[in-house]
């Protein structure tokens, strides 16, 4: 090769690294996993879950990004995110370890919160843990030392239910699944007689429990120790592209909180009961007239 080919080979390949690094910057890879009813990735309702609604939403708003949807477990989400490579997610909860590598927008969504969920055979026995109200106490149950708990690998559950699966970590009363079915899969547990609780949201209890037939074998049970909501937020890897992209995100969600259709993203998977308090707790939040 002569002297002019290879300058000219280098001037192509310094050219094409360029291209790539300037349409990387310009490149949203939204990591989700399979989850539903949080994200459906098979099936007649593929894409249809009320995080797929939001990361639909944004695609169609951000116009002046490419987007590129990778189906992924929350470990790889979150290796990744610490690694900085440009990911965004709208599944993670944030927390206080999470914001040291995660750049997260203002409240994107409410959710109401986890549950105990339990067979509804069994409900005499957590009586007792019930306070005036008729939450349990979780910390109780699990002192007790009488009810396995399962609950997913890699996931929060909120920083009080977080605090507490650390705090006891080692009981051989908690059960930590690994794998990617979630719910689905602690709740196949749950009706085999392999654990006596689970962790769930009120959707996925009852989207899971109707998709597998067990919904009228179980009960949700409200937990003392946390809020009646859980906040939702949006997440992108803590860099100077992902703070950037953050930035762009919050301005849309000034105004998408206060649409009736963004807000349905969530509520339409609920029952009716839930739905009215749903709607009253997202109004009080958001205040909203």
């Amino acid at each position: 090769m002569t002297i002019h080919k290879k300058v000219y080979a280098l001037l192509v390949v310094f050219l094409y690294v360029g291209q790539v690094s300037a349409n990387t910057d310009k490149t949203i890879t939204w990591y989700k996993p399979e989850f539903p009813p949080l994200s459906i990735v098979n099936g007649s309702d593929a894409g249809k879950g009320y995080s797929d609604r939001i990361e639909n939403y944004l695609i169609q708003e951000m116009g002046s990004f490419d987007h590129v949807i990778l189906v992924s477990p929350f470990k790889r989400t979150l290796r990744d995110m610490k690694k900085g490579l440009n990911a965004c997610s709208v599944t993670l909860l944030k927390t206080p370890a999470r914001s040291e590598f995660i750049a997260f927008t203002k409240p994107a969504r409410l959710l109401l919160p986890n549950d105990l969920v339990v067979r509804k055979a069994d409900l005499s026995k957590f009586n007792h843990f019930k306070d005036e109200s008729g939450r349990i106490s979780l910390e109780k149950i699990i002192q007790s030392g009488t009810v396995r708990i399962g609950y997913s690998n890699g996931r929060s559950y909120t920083k009080p239910i977080d605090a507490l699966l650390a705090k006891y970590k080692g009981s051989e009363k908690l059960i930590e699944r690994l794998g990617n079915e979630g719910p689905k899969g602690l709740l196949t547990m749950l009706t085999k007689g392999n654990i006596d609780a689970m962790f769930a949201q009120p959707v996925e209890a009852q989207f899971h429990g109707r998709s597998i037939g067990v919904a009228s074998d179980i009960v949700q049970l409200p937990i003392k120790e946390i809020k009646e909501y859980t906040v939702g937020y949006i997440g992108c890897s803590k860099t100077p592209w992902g703070e950037a992209v953050i930035k762009k995100i919050d301005a849309l969600l000034v105004e998408a909180v206060k649409r009736d259709d963004f807000r349905r993203f969530y509520e339409d998977f609920l029952d009716e009961d839930s739905k009215r308090r749903y709607r009253k707790i997202y109004a009080e939040y958001f205040k909203l007239k």
